[in-house]
């Protein structure tokens, strides 16, 4: 297994040079040594990922509200006091101050109103318009992550090959450098028992040698 900057990285595989796997019963051999080693290693060393994120913390409006989800609380309803249009009851009647406030606050809604009508024609009058830009930049941006992607994926196909070719020559050396491995321990295994051959008949001749002093 490598390692990357301290962590645990991925396994090492060399899919076009080893053909071990073909082998019956070795795919499953290996996929229980990999799930083995995958429990030895901890969580922490796997997944390097902050255990506690704050969320809007720049704004106090949709970190309120971000609060208010977590915890499944309903959303406030929406005060529409604001917008009535009520005079005066009560006491309040026979308040000029009251009935001035009343008046003021008829011409507020009244202008509130008016800016709402208004704000309707503009969307009715170029609504369409801005919705048709809007699309057109949405098609943009879609066609420049399509053409991101595709891309992406080229850059994949031509590392693939890339590791294909380097593995196919990796492959054929470390062939190579098996078999000369394989003929250097040949040789050093003949030469061991010619070797010990030689001591077999040194000792045979010192024996002899002895026999003939006696």
């Amino acid at each position: 297994m490598t390692e990357i900057n301290g962590h645990a990285g991925d396994f090492d595989s060399l899919p076009y040079v080893d053909r071990q796997l073909e082998l019956e019963g070795m795919k499953e051999k290996v996929d229980l040594l990999i799930e083995q080693e995958m429990r030895r290693i901890s969580r922490k060393d796997r997944v390097q990922l902050p255990k506690d994120i704050t969320l809007f913390k720049d704004d106090p409006v949709l970190s309120s509200e971000w609060a208010r989800t977590s915890k499944q609380k309903p959303m406030a309803t929406l005060d529409i006091s604001r917008y009535d249009v009520a005079p005066p009851a009560g006491k309040d009647k026979q308040s000029v101050e009251a009935w001035q406030a009343a008046v003021d606050n008829s011409k507020a809604q009244l202008e509130s109103q008016t800016l709402r009508l208004f704000n309707l024609e503009l969307l009715q009058k170029y609504g369409s318009n801005a919705w048709k830009v809007h699309n057109f930049q949405l098609e943009g941006q879609l066609k420049q992550l399509k053409y991101n992607v595709e891309e992406k994926k080229k850059e994949i196909s031509e590392l693939n090959k890339q590791r294909k070719f380097e593995q196919t020559e990796g492959g054929t050396t470390l062939r190579n450098l098996e078999s000369k491995w394989s003929d250097l321990v040949s040789q050093t295994l003949q030469v061991e028992v010619a070797c010990a051959a030689l001591e077999n008949e040194l000792e045979e001749l010192k024996r002899y040698e002895n026999s003939l002093n006696n």
